[in-house]
């Protein structure tokens, strides 16, 4: 018996049409709603990032071991602040040293920023004429050394840049390799409004002639300001340090246009001690506080002399210069391009390890407690080592322990606090009036204790 062939074709039931229309529906839907959680995502974390970016502090800093010695003051005036007038007065001159033989082609960028140093609100309009991204090209080879290098040299304001505004600004440097700065240089610029009066003394809250110095002051504001305990930011700083750093909202009081800054706990500093110095200006001889030059080829190793914690010594006086720098070959006609490069040795005799971490603080690290300013201690040793590349010159320093980022530094336990040292400490005044949306700065006092 033959089969019957079936060619009919299969019925699809219309439920099922519906059942798959509702699915497709339903995933395209959940597709979308998750492409917008996902976008919302990312617009969350762009913007923690961008407010994290903007909260940025700036410092003057390096990001390459490349860059070397770089130096932020006074145009021709080594010894003095990155402070200038708005008005009058010279440039602030930013220098350092790339090492190697070839020029490179960088560029620089200007950015204004709050009293605190993060990112400003203004926009490059307003606070500068000029355009960015300028090349620098004032720079040298250096002459006659072991180790090659350039030197770059950048004046602001220049034919280029004019600033409208005072405050804080960076420079930012860029090569052209790369979309990152390999180095941020700050510096400030005042409009002089306010009137500083400041004392230092020895007598403070925390005792009299112990080891504590007490700064006081008194600023006498303009008209503009109507209510100083909102309107002015008040920084004060010991020696340009910004780990202990005071930092000032509100006054004591209020007098007659005067606000008067007194008996506050965050304006009594530890005195520290005289800063310890070294002179390396020549490879024929030993300079001050060095044992012995070496040649390890090709580079020359200053030694230093065992340097012995002071904290239970008693007071000395020595000249210094607060941790600053001069730069100096004691052969050059230009140091800034004949002095060279030398490996110097550390050394703090410890039979054992302190209890908190051992930095050197000084210019010659941008007084920043970091990696490269950190002593490691050597068993071997029996102390505490560091080797930093340095360009010759006379060098101020001190050690400092520092339990962790949050904390000041203290020389309490490597050298003493005395309150006959002498020390360096700065006012800076800044105000921030209804309806302006920058930190002017309107003053800046500096007083030398001795």
């Amino acid at each position: 018996m033959a089969h019957e062939r079936n060619d009919k074709k299969p019925v699809v039931s219309p439920f099922i049409f519906l059942a798959l229309f509702i699915f497709l529906h339903l995933f395209f839907y959940y597709i979308c709603m998750m492409s917008k959680t996902i976008a919302i995502i990312f617009l969350f974390i762009a913007g923690i990032l961008s407010h994290s970016l903007q909260a940025q502090a700036y410092r003057t800093e390096v990001f390459s071991t490349r860059i070397q010695t770089l130096r932020v003051s006074v145009a021709d005036k080594w010894e003095l602040p990155p402070i200038i007038d708005l008005y009058a007065g010279d440039p602030v001159e930013i220098s350092f040293d790339v090492l190697g033989a070839s020029p490179e082609y960088l560029t620089y960028k200007i950015l204004h920023c709050n009293a605190d140093w993060t990112l400003s609100p203004l926009i490059e309009p307003e606070y500068m004429n000029g355009l960015q991204n300028n090349p620098l090209d004032d720079y040298n080879n250096s002459f006659n050394t072991r180790m090659d290098y350039v030197h770059y040299k950048l004046l602001v304001p220049n034919d280029n840049i004019n600033l409208l505004v005072s405050g804080n600004y960076v420079v930012q440097v860029f090569s052209e390799v790369s979309e990152l700065p390999i180095l941020t240089a700050c510096f400030s610029v005042v409009e002089p409004e306010a009137n500083i009066e400041m004392k230092v003394s020895s007598v403070t809250d925390k005792g009299a002639n112990t080891k504590y110095q007490g700064v006081s002051f008194e600023i006498n504001y303009g008209n503009q300001i109507q209510s100083p305990a909102q309107d002015l930011k008040v920084y004060v700083q010991q020696n340009n340090r910004s780990d202990n750093e005071a930092k000032l909202i509100k006054p004591l009081s209020i007098q007659n246009r005067k606000a008067v800054y007194d008996h506050n706990p965050a304006l009594i500093f530890e005195a520290g001690n005289e800063y310890r110095s070294f002179e390396m200006i020549t490879t024929l001889n030993t300079g001050l506080n060095i044992e012995a030059v070496e040649f390890h080829s090709p580079y020359y190793h200053s030694i230093l002399t065992p340097d012995f914690l002071r904290s239970n010594r008693s007071y000395s006086f020595y000249e210094d210069i607060n941790g600053k720098v001069f730069i100096r070959n004691q052969d050059a006609y230009d140091s800034n391009l004949e002095a060279d490069y030398q490996f110097v040795h550390f050394y703090i005799p410890s039979e054992k390890p302190l209890i908190d971490h051992v930095y050197i603080l000084s210019e010659a690290f941008h007084n920043i407690l970091d990696a490269r300013s950190q002593m490691e201690y050597s068993p071997i040793d029996k102390g505490y080592v560091k080797t930093v590349l340095l360009k010759e010159g006379y060098y101020n320093y001190l050690y400092v322990t520092r339990r962790n980022d949050n904390s000041p530094a203290s020389t309490s336990l490597t050298e003493g606090d005395f309150y006959q040292t002498e020390n360096e400490y700065r006012v800076m005044v800044y105000s921030r009036t209804v309806g302006t949306r920058y930190d002017k700065l309107i003053g800046v006092e500096t007083l030398q204790f001795k």
